[in-house]
């Protein structure tokens, strides 16, 4: 138990100081704090027996080391923003190109691909049009030949007396 903990200890030590050197030096307290627990039971169970390693005494000093250059680290090291307005307009630069690229694009559309559209019935409803608008609207045959009204939509939509006096067959 004791060689594990020693060696647990020496691992932990020297991810803190490594994690201390670098620019994400926070985080060297976890394995700092690991390194001090697991130092003092190898201490202690060295202790116990008689014995003490130079390895565990090795452990606590990396481990002070790597703890006091974190806290350097954290009290005087500044990091500071600068010019945030610059970086903004960029922002807004960029923004504006890729909206000029994309209404640029001709975009093709498979048929696939609608399938999966659903189409809200209820917006549709409220379109008005204008009667000199209907007046212009051309249908060609072909397109009549092409067009299939289900029986279930005939039953559930409404005629209107007056809407049959207006209607003109050809």
């Amino acid at each position: 138990m004791k060689k594990t903990l020693t060696i647990f200890a020496v691992i932990a030590s020297v991810f803190a100081v490594i994690l201390s050197v670098l620019p994400v030096s926070n985080l060297a307290i976890f394995p700092g704090i690991a390194a001090l627990l697991l130092a003092g039971g190898a201490f202690y169970l060295g202790k116990k027996t008689g014995e003490v390693k130079k390895l565990v005494q090795f452990s606590f000093l990396l481990t002070i080391m790597a703890l006091a250059v974190t806290t350097y680290k954290a009290a005087f090291t500044v990091t500071e923003v600068e010019n945030t307005e610059a970086l903004e307009a960029k922002e807004e630069e960029f923004e504006e190109a890729a909206i000029e690229e994309l209404e640029g694009l001709e975009l093709e559309i498979d048929e696939a691909e609608l399938g999966d559209l659903e189409i809200d019935d209820a917006a549709i409803e409220t379109i008005e049009i204008d009667e000199p608008q209907i007046e212009s609207l051309e249908i060609n045959e072909a397109e009549l030949e092409n067009l299939e009204i289900k029986a279930n939509e005939i039953i559930e939509s409404e005629i209107e007396a007056s809407d049959l006096e207006n209607l003109e067959i050809n």
